[in-house]
């Protein structure tokens, strides 16, 4: 049981409620369930659930079929001369539904439900179910029911399921809308099958199991369905409701007979705690038979939406994400519903079976509810970083979780390895991806860096780490279209030996990513890096006789070199402030067309975690090797390693090793224009 649980009150204890309360129960919240009648039993009522919702029940452990429920195999119709109009046999067809069509006992479902829902077995703690608490007023603001007998029961949050009736509805929605007279009532009764097989006039009616039979007339109709294994069948006779109006209250045995009410369209379910489902936010008529399905989607979405462990601070915007989900479905439904019942001249030429038939038994509410609710939380936390594969949402990167939520990453560790060398400007600059870049130096002597670091202690990799390897070449310029210029470092290739973090990088930050294998084996005195594909190594350098600096603890970012430039020729430029990357995208099947072609720069101002060195070491010799390679070592990556293995090494400058804490996520990576 979840011990971050929150306090639900229900209102109502029918269909609607007790199938929340048994999904709200699962994910640990207390439910207390107000119930006005004593709930006795009904009779003469029977319910069909379409695919649509038996397999909501299906997934929180209602075995309908177990008390009762047989699928509905075909349905028949005929006119009011008994003239057979269509006949429809859904064995083989159900095999297109995920879940089947059942036909049941109301109160059947309804026992069962509310054993579910109160009964010692089962996830969660029992809900405590209230009966004759007749609710007379609601507090939408602090979630408090008042009963009519003056007590209280105050919640986090309340969930009015008291029906076409409800008083709930009033506190949500005011009393301005109100149920009405459909022009229609209805009257049922069940008979038991045997009795309609022994009678030789009508058996042909009943031999075929689990057929849904319908009689229309031009303003009433005749619906009958078998329940209970099969045993009894259940009937329905709707007509104009002054055919019945001189009829006073009900056959105390089977025979009921009651006004088919309709409701205009609320504006909103939702008020601050309060939020309404079923019939108290959408009486349906009972021509589709989705009533009692679409209430039971209702539930489902509102137990999707409060799993284990819900803030309460999300309660009232959660319930709005309820209403967002659940409100154009429902009204949808409706206008089916409507049009379905109208008389058989009006409807003919509006409604499209095929279409209601679709879109009702094609949806899963608890699929859609669970993404939906993902949607929400990938976006109440500011925009995302999308990447492929975007259909499950935004990726767990260095730079945010699953949530969009960024990861601290103050307390990872790192080790850089650096080796600064002086090389040439003139084979450098065949490095940059277009004529923006360029040198401030104005001579052909510019510093680079081979960079290799070793990551541990990632939250966004479980603790665990990586190892990377680059170019950085420095005294770069880069200038807008505006004339308007950046410094900094630019970083034409990096390797890394772990796909997560090239992937990541790659899409999200632009960084020329590409995945190697590097290994570094160290000892007291010396370092030695090798990177290399499947065996073939294609770059290694050594660091020797290693000695320790003072602990140096300023802020800062590797491998940046102030220029000097003699007096005579100028004055110095500007110092950099940051690294230069490029992102190319290739369009799909345009050979030679780019979806991005841009610079990106990641400034060393915009950074949001400090980098702080906490040992250095420095290195008295240090020798780099490279081998380039061909097309059978190195398939994809000979002609990178080529590039790297004609980069001038005049002297090096410095060999070091940094430890320290702190890395930065890049994610204050911009693009330039």
């Amino acid at each position: 049981m979840s011990t971050g649980g929150l306090n639900i009150v229900i209102v109502g204890a029918g269909i609607a409620g007790l199938t929340a309360a048994v999904g709200l129960r699962k994910s640990g919240h207390k439910v207390t369930l107000l119930e006005r009648s004593s709930l006795v039993q009904e009779v003469g009522a029977a319910i069909h659930l379409a695919p649509n919702c038996s397999g909501i029940l299906k997934r929180l452990g209602v075995s309908y079929e177990s008390v009762g429920a047989n699928p509905t195999n075909g349905m028949a119709e005929y006119d009011f001369q008994g003239v057979k109009r269509l006949e429809i046999e859904f064995v083989g067809a159900a095999k297109m539904w995920e879940n089947p069509w059942l036909l049941g006992h109301r109160v059947s479902l309804h026992n069962e439900l509310k054993r579910l829902a109160t009964g010692p077995d089962g996830e969660g703690m029992p809900a405590e179910l209230r009966l004759d608490a007749r609710v007379v007023d609601v507090d939408t603001e602090t979630a408090t029911v008042t009963l009519e007998n003056g007590s209280e029961i105050r919640g986090d949050f309340v969930i009015g399921a008291d029906g076409v009736s409800s008083a709930t509805r009033r506190a949500v929605a005011g009393d301005t809308t109100k149920p009405f007279s459909s022009g229609k009532s209805a009257f049922r009764f069940l008979v038991p099958k045997d009795k309609v097989l022994a009678n030789p006039d009508v058996r042909h009616l009943v031999e075929k199991e689990g057929y849904m039979v319908i009689w229309y007339g031009s303003d009433r109709r005749l619906i009958m369905y078998p329940c209970s294994n099969n045993t009894t069948m259940n009937f329905v006779g709707i007509h104009p409701s002054h055919l019945s109006a001189a009829s006073k209250g009900e056959d105390p045995s089977t025979l009921m007979v009651w006004t088919l009410l309709d409701m205009e369209e609320l504006s909103h379910w939702v008020k601050n705690k309060v939020a309404l489902l079923g019939d108290a936010a959408h009486p349906f008529l009972p021509y589709q038979g989705q009533g009692g399905g679409i209430a039971i989607e209702d539930a489902a979405c509102i137990s999707v939406l409060f799993p284990p462990n819900t803030p309460k601070n999300e309660i009232s915007e959660r319930l709005a994400l309820f209403e967002k989900i659940r409100m154009q479905r429902a009204h949808k439904v409706q206008y089916f519903t409507r049009l379905a019942g109208a008389d058989i001249d009006v409807r003919n030429d509006k409604l499209n079976i095929n279409e209601f038939t679709n879109y009702n038994f094609g949806h899963d509410e608890w699929h859609n509810s669970t993404h939906e609710l993902r949607k929400w939380l990938w976006c109440r936390n500011g925009n995302t970083y999308m990447r492929q594969p975007t259909s499950f949402g935004p990726m767990i990167s260095p730079r945010q979780d699953h949530y969009g939520r960024p990861i601290p990453s103050k307390n990872a560790r790192f080790r850089t390895y650096s080796i600064k060398f002086k090389s040439s400007v003139t084979y450098l600059r065949t490095l940059f991806p277009s004529p923006s870049y360029s040198f401030t130096n104005p001579g052909t002597l510019v510093n680079a860096t081979f960079v290799c670091t070793e990551l541990s202690n990632l939250d966004w990799l479980a603790g665990g780490g990586y190892t990377l390897f680059g170019l950085w070449i420095h005294g770069v310029k880069y200038t807008r279209r505006d004339k308007w210029e950046l410094f900094g470092s630019f970083l034409p290739v990096l390797f890394e030996n772990l796909a997560d973090p090239v992937i990541t990088g790659r899409e999200e930050v632009a960084m020329p990513k590409l995945f190697c294998d590097i290994d570094v084996v160290r000892d007291e005195k010396s370092v030695k890096m090798t990177a290399g594909w499947r065996g073939a190594q294609f770059f290694s350098w050594e660091m020797d006789d290693l000695s320790e600096k003072p602990e140096d603890r300023s802020a800062g970012v590797t491998n940046t070199t102030e220029v000097v430039v003699p007096a005579a020729m100028g004055p110095p430029p500007p110092p950099e402030n940051g690294v230069l990357v490029h992102r190319y995208v290739p369009a799909v099947g345009q050979k030679g067309t780019a979806d991005a072609n841009y610079a990106v720069f990641i400034s060393k101002e915009g950074a949001t975690t400090e980098r702080v060195v906490e040992k250095t070491l420095t290195a008295r010799e240090a020798r780099v090797t490279t081998q380039a390679g061909d097309w059978r070592t190195l398939p994809t990556l000979h002609h990178v390693a080529t590039a790297l293995a004609e980069v001038p090494i005049y002297e090096i400058v410095e060999a070091k090793i940094e430890e320290g804490r702190g890395i930065e996520d890049l994610s204050q990576a911009v693009r330039i224009e």
